[in-house]
Parts: C-alpha cells; sequence; structure tokens
C-alpha cells in the first residue's frame, strides 16, 4: 500500500458557504482508513466519493491521465482547494501512479493522436528539406519515437470502440508500483472488460504492490476477492460487505424479477 489514511486538519471558516465544504460528508469528515491494497469507494450521486477521491489526487500530487495537468484542469479546482486542508499518512510514499475519470480518456486518446500527427509532420519536413546523406540517419531518432508510441497505444486509441480504447488506455498506463486513483471506470466498460481491468488490478497488485482507491456503481467491480468496499452514506463513511449495498440488492433483485421491478417503476 502507499496510503493508509485522509484526515482534515481543519476547516476553513471563509468558505464554508461554497463546494465542497457544502457536501455533508465533506463539512463532518474526520477521516477515512484503508486497510486493503484496492478500495472501492460506493455510494448514490452527490454522496462525496469522487470529490474525495479528487482530493486525494491533488494531495499526493499523481498525474492526471488526460491532456493537462490536474493543477490546470478547471473542473478539479475544488479538489485543489479540497487538498489543502487534508493530511494523508503514507506507509510507503511514490509520485508514481495516476488520477483518471471516464471522460479524461478522451484527452488523453487525441492527446496521443497530435503528438504521432506532430511527429509524421515533422518526419515530412525533414524529407521536404533533406539536400544530402543517409536521411534514414536523419529521420531514424523520429520515426523510432513514433513506431514507440503507436506500438504502445495503437495508431488511433478514438479509432477503437471506447471500451476497447479505455481498457488498452489501462494496460498501458498501470505499469510499475503505484497509487491509482480511478473515477467510475464502468462507464466505459462493458462487465467482461471490467471483469478484464480486475484481472489487471489483481496482477499489478501482486507483482508491483501498487493500491488502487476506485469510486464505482458497479457490483462487479466491488466483488472483487481481497478487496474493501466503503459506503458513502448520510455524511458518513463505513466499512461494508459488498452485498450488503443498494447497488448489489438493486441488481439482483432486478435480474432475479424485472416484471416486479417495472410495475412498480
Amino acid at each position: 500500500m502507499v496510503i493508509t489514511s485522509v484526515r482534515m486538519r481543519n476547516f476553513p471558516e471563509e468558505d464554508k458557504e461554497k463546494f465542497p465544504w457544502t457536501l455533508p460528508l465533506i463539512r463532518d469528515f474526520e477521516s477515512l482508513e484503508f486497510t486493503k491494497s484496492v478500495s472501492f469507494l460506493v455510494g448514490e450521486n452527490g454522496s462525496g466519493k469522487s470529490t474525495i477521491l479528487e482530493g486525494i489526487a491533488a494531495y499526493t500530487e499523481v498525474p492526471l491521465a488526460g491532456s493537462m495537468r490536474l493543477e490546470d484542469d478547471a473542473s478539479l479546482a475544488a479538489a485543489n482547494d479540497l487538498a489543502n486542508y487534508l493530511s494523508i499518512r503514507y506507509k510507503d510514499k511514490t509520485n508514481h501512479g495516476f488520477f483518471t475519470r471516464a471522460e479524461d480518456f478522451i484527452g488523453f486518446a487525441r492527446s496521443i493522436k497530435s503528438q504521432i500527427k506532430e511527429l509524421e509532420n515533422e518526419i515530412e519536413e525533414v524529407k521536404s528539406t533533406w539536400t544530402g546523406g543517409d536521411i534514414k540517419l536523419a529521420i531514424g531518432a523520429i520515426e523510432g519515437e513514433k513506431q514507440a508510441l503507436i506500438k504502445r497505444y495503437s495508431h488511433d486509441l478514438e479509432a477503437m470502440s471506447h471500451g476497447e480504447g479505455f481498457l488498452k488506455f489501462f494496460t498501458t498506463r498501470i505499469t510499475g508500483r503505484g497509487l491509482y486513483l480511478i473515477d467510475e471506470p464502468e462507464a466505459a466498460l462493458s462487465p467482461q472488460r471490467q471483469l478484464s481491468l480486475l484481472s489487471l488490478i489483481k496482477s499489478k497488485v501482486e507483482k508491483t504492490g501498487s493500491q488502487f482507491i476506485i469510486a464505482t456503481h458497479s457490483p462487479l467491480m466491488m466483488a472483487m476477492p481481497n478487496s474493501e468496499v466503503l459506503y458513502f452514506h448520510d455524511g458518513k463513511i463505513s466499512p461494508i460487505d459488498y452485498k450488503q449495498t443498494e447497488h448489489y440488492k438493486l441488481t439482483k433483485g432486478m435480474l432475479e424479477n424485472p416484471e416486479m421491478y417495472f410495475k412498480e417503476l
């Protein structure tokens, strides 16, 4: 594990009327303990799980796996404010890893595509102005950089289905021991690809000692063995068995008796 707990150091009295301090969870937040290498944050929309995850990302300064830096992303301004009031206990500190949301994948894919295009333009410019000697030597390094990007990420991540590209993104970016903060990965993944992601996470935990903190609504994700589920509800956070979550109960009940549920809608 990389981090073991998150605590609130103090409370900004002058900013208490603005987000995220208006969230009951943040207003009453004291601490959050992590006891497993894989932790799932679950709860209803607006319960604060994503806000806490973003605050952890801002505090630990892990990279934003998109097309810009976390501190430059206007949508994460509140996370940067929150980070100023947090205290995180490290077990074995590292800045390796990343924070990502499903929407960050689009920016990342476009960034890779743009880098490949820039290298292709650079190669064409060298070819058009070259006057002597072996041109292969002149463009070799540029071509090598281009091929390395293509080999790692494919020529066009955007051309893949969203789920295929998102899973490719994870397999290429989860490298080495680190802290990986992921917000609702199921938004882009089919059930089968969710299982593929869980397999990848299991492998990285066992081989590298990485830590994963994942906000999710997916009963498939939170059923992962040797993980913990932390329930965000009524401004509190508590451990819970995944079979006791509303996500599991509702999904199970709906699949077993959809007619009954539709009658009550």
